[in-house]
């Protein structure tokens, strides 16, 4: 019988040594993988008792039972080491790039005579290449079409006719292969010229386009000149357009964005190349929180520039929006890759370098609004689909046709409410939402998780005499303290079968009574986007009740000492105006309808608020 180690004892046996550490469960499966400069050091940390870890790292530490590492040489080996473990072996807990998929790429197919096309699934297979994305798909379909007059490849997959080419060929889209009309020889170098213009090396295209018009001149085929010169001229007029970014030409930067929202960081990578952009393209890495920004940051470079497909195409110079542990480590690499010096900056005063890492942090911010749009449009097209997957996820006994969130809102204390939204079928159903004063808490004494007991035992409490239906799911905004005051409140009324979860905005997870650990649903699922949605939904109500409640007080309280304004009246203005600022732009118009009167009455009415409003005007 063989006796496994304790952690405790398997962290004995780590070397103060640079090098690349494994995390295994008790089955032997890879959980996670890292490097560390000092691999003791490190592995300590994340048992250490009292880390305050993220809620993916805490639950990477209670199912890690085998601790493995590999010693490396330098921190650079332990760096390329790390990135193909991870490529290989794609860990659970390691955050792992995303190609943004909603977004359509250009796609030239593994075949003996390629064909482009447009694909949103990039996927590797064989020696098929990928070119993108595309943000716009108009921008991609224009380029399409601009590829297909300036390099005419095959159509089709399948040849129309056995014995003569078809209409493609003659007027000039296809090249003919499929009837032996070109060699592959010949066939491949245009292909190759495509990559060269799709990639942004327009130049060293250019360069060798007039040595084929002069060659093809001297040997007197002047139709091959004249077809040469035609697509030199067409790709003269698409650099003329291209973005001037630097006047110098021998520039070439990769700039990366990045900004975050609802536990994902969107990345934007402006490609510029002999001083223009030629190129963005987006990714998405999941992450957790403001402190995992840099991790997410950091894990995308890695992944990025582990095996670039062009090493032709790196930069010469990396623009990143912050620093990274391994900067340099990352300048090395890339250095190493390409064959020449390769620097890494992180821009910290204005100029051209800052100015273009703001366009590419407001290209991040863009993708980041297409994405909540994407979404949207999901959600929208099947509302259906979002509700299966919620029955699924939560373990629910039907499908949540109804749902309802609820959220407390207060300003110090005072003017507490709660709010309850109501979704059904997925859509907001805005008939059934209701508003709660809260009774029980002491003006400037807050406590969240005694409203939101109050305003359970409230919704709950007499349910045939309000007429109100029974929710298929309850959502809580909050964490684990909110969601459990809410289910105190639904025992003590006898309720016990209740479906009801908490969403807690720091890391968006989801929480359901029976476990302390939260339910996963990938970033970009569409069950927890309308869960997200709906949390938002119920925010922004009880926030804007809040509001009208402050703002009424204030005009009560100014109403209040108005001399000659009766209690009927200023209930009326109350009613007609949200604020003291609304009743004082009023016009006189305004103020006689408001308070019912008109004539002289209105007139005074109207003198006597704008006296209020500048005594120093009415005691002179």
């Amino acid at each position: 019988m063989t006796h496994s180690l304790s952690i405790a004892e398997q962290l004995k046996a780590v070397p103060y040594k640079p090098g690349v550490y494994l995390y295994r469960d008790e089955a032997g499966a890879l959980l996670y993988v890292g490097k560390a400069k000092t691999l003791h050091n490190r592995v300590s940390s994340y048992f250490h008792a009292r880390a305050n870890h993220s809620p993916r790292i805490q639950s990477l530490v209670e199912h890690v039972a085998k601790i493995d590492y590999i010693v490396t040489k330098s921190d650079l080996e332990a760096l390329i080491l790390e990135a193909n473990l991870i490529k290989t072996q794609r860990p659970k807990y390691n955050i792992l790039m995303r190609d943004d998929k909603k977004y359509p790429w250009l796609m030239l197919t593994d075949e003996p005579f390629p064909r482009l096309q447009i694909t949103r699934e990039p996927t590797k297979r064989g020696k098929t290449k990928y070119f993108g994305p595309y943000a716009s798909p108009g921008a991609l379909y224009q380029t399409l079409q601009l590829v297909k007059k300036i390099f005419p490849l095959r159509q089709r997959k399948t040849p129309l006719f056995k014995d003569r080419p078809c209409m493609n060929y003659h007027i000039g889209s296809c090249l003919g292969p499929c009837q032996a009309l070109i060699t592959q020889e010949e066939y491949m170098k245009i292909v190759r010229q495509m990559e060269l213009f799709l990639r942004g090396h327009a130049e060293d295209l250019l360069a060798e386009l007039q040595k084929e018009m002069i060659l093809a001149s001297e040997n007197m085929d002047f139709e091959k000149a004249a077809l040469l010169r035609d697509r030199y001229q067409s790709i003269q007029k698409v650099l003329m357009r291209q973005r001037v970014m630097y006047d110098d030409e021998t520039i070439s930067q990769d700039v990366l964005g990045m900004c975050e929202s609802d536990g994902v960081a969107y990345i934007a990578l402006l490609k510029v190349r002999r001083g223009k952009l030629i190129q963005t393209q987006f990714f998405e890495m999941p992450m957790e929180g403001e402190a995992q920004q840099t991790e997410a940051y950091e894990s995308f470079l890695l992944q990025y520039y582990q095996e670039p497909e062009d090493r032709e195409d790196l930069p010469n110079e990396i623009i990143l929006q912050m620093p990274i542990e391994d900067q340099d480590l990352l300048g090395e690499w890339v250095s190493a890759s390409k064959g020449r010096k390769v620097t890494v900056n992180v821009p910290q005063r204005s100029g051209p370098k800052k100015d273009i890492l703001d366009m590419a942090i407001k290209n991040a911010e863009e993708s980041r609004d297409r994405a909540k749009i994407y979404q949207e449009t999901r959600l929208k097209n099947d509302p259906a689909q979002a509700l299966i997957l919620l029955q699924e996820r939560l373990g629910l006994p039907n499908a949540p046709r109804r749902i309802e969130c609820y959220d407390i809102s207060h300003t110090g204390g005072n003017f507490t409410v709660a709010s309850m939204v109501v979704f059904t079928d997925g859509i907001p159903d805005k008939k059934e939402y209701r508003r709660f004063k809260i009774q029980t808490v002491e003006n400037g004494k807050p406590d969240d998780f005694q409203s939101m007991y109050e305003v359970m035992s409230r919704r709950f409490t007499n349910l045939e005499e309000k007429g109100w239906p029974d929710p298929d799911l309850v959502i809580i905004d909050g964490g684990k303290g909110q969601l459990s005051s809410a289910v105190r409140a639904l025992e003590k009324i006898g309720v016990t079968d209740q479906p009801i979860i908490s969403l807690a905005k720091k890391f968006e997870e989801v929480y359901t009574p029976a476990s302390q650990r939260p339910v996963l649903f990938d970033r970009d699922s569409i069950a927890l986007f309308l869960l997200q949605r709906i949390r938002d939904e119920a925010h922004r109500f009880a926030i804007t009740y809040n509001r009208n409640l402050r703002a009424k007080a204030q005009t009560r309280s100014f109403l209040d000492d108005v001399p000659g304004i009766g209690k009927v009246r200023k209930q009326r203005l109350l009613e007609s105006f949200q604020s003291v600022q609304d009743i004082r732009q009023a016009s006189l118009e305004d103020i006689a309808k408001a308070t019912q009167t008109h004539g002289k009455t209105a007139e005074q009415l109207y003198d006597t608020l704008q006296a209020a409003f500048n005594p120093a005007a009415r005691n002179a």
